[in-house]
């Protein structure tokens, strides 16, 4: 009688960082990060891993979320910006056979403003009476707009702005007069 050992060995398992195409700041998908992943020298099959995604990335505004497939979804209006986002895949057969990677996802600048223009009552109705104005600015965009100013060829002087710097959906009234 002979006793015959054989150990095997866990199969290679490989997460490889991955670097994406810049998502539009107003929201899209990436490809799934399973896909340069291997498992024995070959593509992950999906059945044969689990995908756990590690700290999702916070940004100001918007969000970045790994799906249950390996896709990133970034939703609308995430401020603009480069983020890494980790992840690990396990073997199913042998849970304990891991490896992690990180994939990085740029967040396209998409800049927006609106602009409401309000006009007051008129201080009369006779030349030389004033008019005020109020103009509503809203960051629409997903990167912070600063140097705001508005020009106004119908103001008697150049309208005044509380703040010039606007975060993603920050709103200011500015106010200007005509005479």
């Amino acid at each position: 009688t002979a006793t015959v050992t054989v150990t095997v060995g866990a199969a290679v398992i490989d997460a490889v960082d991955d670097s994406f195409p810049p998502v539009s700041g107003g929201g899209g998908n990436t490809p799934s990060v399973l896909i340069n992943d291997t498992l024995n020298g070959v593509a992950v099959n999906t059945a044969d891993v689990t995908l756990t995604p590690g700290i999702a990335p916070a940004p100001t505004s918007g969000s970045i979320v790994m799906n249950p497939d390996g896709t990133i979804t970034v939703a609308p209006a995430t401020e603009a910006g480069t983020y890494t986002y980790p992840y690990t895949i396990c073997e199913v057969l042998n849970p304990t056979n891991c490896d992690t990677a990180v994939a990085t996802v740029v967040v396209a600048a998409q800049p927006g403003l609106t602009i409401d223009k309000i006009a007051g009552t008129p201080s009369g109705n006779t030349a030389g009476s004033t008019i005020a104005y109020s103009f509503v600015v809203t960051n629409t965009g997903n990167v912070t707009v600063t140097g705001l100013t508005i020009n106004d060829a119908q103001l008697s002087a150049a309208a005044v702005c509380p703040t010039t710097t606007l975060a993603p959906g920050a709103s200011t009234t500015c106010t200007g007069s005509h005479t």
